[in-house]
């Protein structure tokens, strides 16, 4: 008989907010464009916006996005509507770039720019719409129990029997990991663990899938995994003297839970939209000096 050890998977996950929250409908004043730190800020990003974050925004201004310089895109056409990953700083301002790893490790070079602009305020929408599964660094453990509910169907008429006494399934489970803030762009850090249960009005989503074993980690087995959407619920930290750092997150699925075999079916197809609401003052975005 062959024995797999835990080694052999692993967890990817992919920021994601349930398309019943909304999207964010904001504004982005002239006085909200920073050239000297070449970032942008509106109320609503501060809190809830993540550093990493894939970002649509859009406008239905018949001036298009002035607040971005033509080199934003790639043909150097303006438009209404951009898409591309965030660096967000302690004062809510957002860097924007074309990859995540350039986001996450604020890559200067490869910013996109922006411009000063005039006149009324630009009314805008913001939507997260993340793409691609990232491997979460530093996992120590995870548990998924499923459960299918019992079904008391003998209240019903035949026909609601009928669909119904197969019950329902659901799961929930943790996810622990050694506490880490760094990241080279090619994992996520675990303090993103920490920070979803803080989206309080765009809910605390993301797509998880949970491997048994991993082709990736070991050429000689076959992919197994579990693939679904969660909420997290529970979020917390275990610091002892003179030992690792864990933080631990408890999550509950939020709709199909799939056990799959082979290559992650939503891996680039599935994409979240959400909505943002924080009020931040924008004072300290445009004169922070170290930035």
């Amino acid at each position: 008989m062959t024995f797999f050890l835990g080694t052999k998977g692993n967890i990817r996950l992919r920021r994601g907010i349930s398309v019943q929250m909304g999207e964010l409908v904001d504004q982005i004043s002239p006085d909200d464009v920073s050239l000297t730190l070449n970032r942008l800020g509106f109320d609503s990003a501060g809190a809830n916006l993540l550093t990493g974050d894939r970002v649509d925004i859009s406008t239905s201004d018949a001036r298009g996005l002035v607040c971005f310089a033509s080199g934003a895109w790639p043909d150097s056409v303006q438009r209404s509507g951009i898409a591309a990953y965030v660096n967000v700083n302690a004062a809510g301002g957002l860097r924007f770039f074309r990859t995540f790893t350039d986001a996450v490790n604020n890559v200067r070079a490869n910013e996109l720019p922006l411009t000063a602009f005039a006149g009324a305020p630009l009314p805008i929408t913001v939507a997260i719409k993340d793409t691609t599964y990232n491997v979460l660094g530093n996992v120590v453990d995870y548990t998924l129990a499923t459960d299918r509910e019992a079904i008391d169907a003998t209240s019903l008429s035949d026909r609601f029997r009928q669909l119904y006494s197969a019950g329902l399934l659901s799961g929930s489970g943790t996810i622990t990991c050694a506490f880490d803030y760094t990241t080279t762009g090619v994992a996520e850090t675990p303090l993103l663990m920490l920070q979803l249960i803080n989206r309080l009005d765009i809910g605390s989503e993301f797509d998880c899938a949970l491997y048994l074993t991993d082709k990736a980690n070991d050429e000689t087995v076959q992919n197994v995994y579990y693939e679904f959407t969660a909420m997290v619920t529970k979020a917390g930290v275990e610091v002892r003297a003179g030992d690792i750092i864990n933080s631990t997150i408890d999550f509950v699925t939020t709709g199909e839970i799939k056990l799959l075999i082979g290559q992650a079916s939503g891996y680039v197809l599935k994409e979240d939209d959400d909505k943002i609401k924080l009020e931040q003052s924008l004072d300290f975005l445009l004169t922070e000096p170290d930035d």
